[in-house]
């Protein structure tokens, strides 16, 4: 029947096809059976477009897998071509297929994948994001899913495509980098956007640490052009912010932009002698950060040589992001190189920061550590 109660054609026929797909299809759609609360959660995400599209897709069934297009008569076979032992299924390709179990529990979540337990990529997404965490945790654990899925589908079907055996160590790290370069970019662009009439200390922005497994190096340097001395400033922390080793070393330069490339050179060296291997490195310098992602040649000519030498460090990494941030997140490194602009050698401090670093690693929002004897 019509809305004003009269009976019609159409909806006769409305009422005729919707009972006949029931009976063809008892079990409730994909999006219907997922937890509205999820949805609300994925569409909120802190993902590029393009990701949230890809979670809907893969939530729907409506990804390009061997199962769903042998199902319209597409693809000769639903296997997969990968492992041959399994439908290439929604959840077979995230989350089952042999090569990815190791990505997952190479990510920061450390997630190690119950066969026996996934029903749907719905569910097992549902619950791995719930799990009795808090709604910052959630928001969080959901981008690094979401990054991970991403590179799992561009890296198989890379491998489908050109013929190479996927590398789970590869997924791993490339997914690392994208969610450090995303959630460093998205960060800054709030920074940027904040209204106007708030207060300065609700303006300031946050150091943020690193996804699991990277370490962070902050470097800055402080130079004067009257007697071309120069304080480099340098501090390493980890994934929870804790403070890790930092560094105040005097040198002298020609220029501003010379001095901060020093400095990058400088927190190269160190975290290359603690033996670091995934590192996300930071400067407020955005002259020196575009030449080290991009070609030297797009750098100020009087920095190439040390920029050349930075490179070749660079090599004892297994992975290395560089990301430019604002000066308000690279105050600690800024004290350190102030710091050194008055010592006539250089000064390390391991595990407890100087004093006078206290109330900025405060303001950073992290639990203050131990103060240095």
């Amino acid at each position: 029947m019509e809305r004003n109660g009269s009976y019609s054609v159409r909806s006769g026929y409305h009422w005729l096809h919707n009972t006949e797909c029931r009976r063809r299809n008892p079990r409730p759609s994909s999006s219907m059976a997922i937890d509205p609360r999820l949805w609300k959660q994925i569409w909120k995400a802190d993902v590029p477009p393009k990701i949230r599209n890809f979670l809907w897709r893969a939530l729907r069934n409506c990804l390009a897998t061997s199962a769903n297009l042998h199902k319209k008569k597409i693809a000769r076979t639903p296997m997969c071509p990968l492992c041959n032992d399994h439908p290439k299924t929604t959840e077979h390709i995230l989350l089952l297929c042999p090569w990815v179990e190791p990505v997952w529990f190479g990510c920061s979540l450390n997630l190690r994948i119950n066969r026996q337990a996934v029903t749907s990529f719905g569910q097992w997404l549902g619950n791995v994001i719930e799990n009795g965490r808090t709604p910052q945790e959630r928001s969080r654990c959901l981008t690094v899913i979401a990054y991970f899925c991403w590179q799992i589908w561009k890296d198989r079907c890379k491998a489908v495509l050109e013929h190479i055996s996927p590398s789970p160590a590869r997924t791993t790290h490339a997914a690392a980098i994208a969610i450090n370069e995303f959630l460093g970019s998205l960060d800054h662009g709030r920074h940027q956007t904040e209204h106007p009439t708030l207060s300065n200390d609700n303006q300031h922005h946050l150091w943020n640490p690193p996804a699991s497994p990277f370490v962070k190096v902050n470097v800055d340097a402080s130079w004067n052009p009257n007697s071309k001395r120069v304080g480099i400033g340098i501090l390493i922390r980890n994934t929870h912010g804790d403070f890790i080793k930092g560094s105040s070393i005097p040198s002298v330069a020609n220029s501003a932009i010379e001095a901060e490339a020093q400095a990058c050179l400088e927190g190269c060296k160190l975290a290359a002698e603690m033996g670091y291997r995934q590192v996300t490195f930071e400067s407020d310098c955005k002259e020196i950060i575009s030449p080290l992602k991009g070609p030297l040649s797009n750098g100020r000519w009087e920095i190439y040589p040390i920029l050349s030498i930075v490179r070749d460090v660079l090599n004892c990494f297994q992975t290395y992001v560089w990301t430019w941030i604002p000066r308000t997140a690279n105050q600690a490194a800024d004290h350190l190189a102030m710091l050194a602009t008055s010592r006539m050698s250089p000064e390390v401090w391991v595990n407890r920061p100087p004093s006078s670093l206290m109330h900025i690693l405060n303001k950073d929002g992290l639990p203050c550590p131990p103060r240095s004897a």
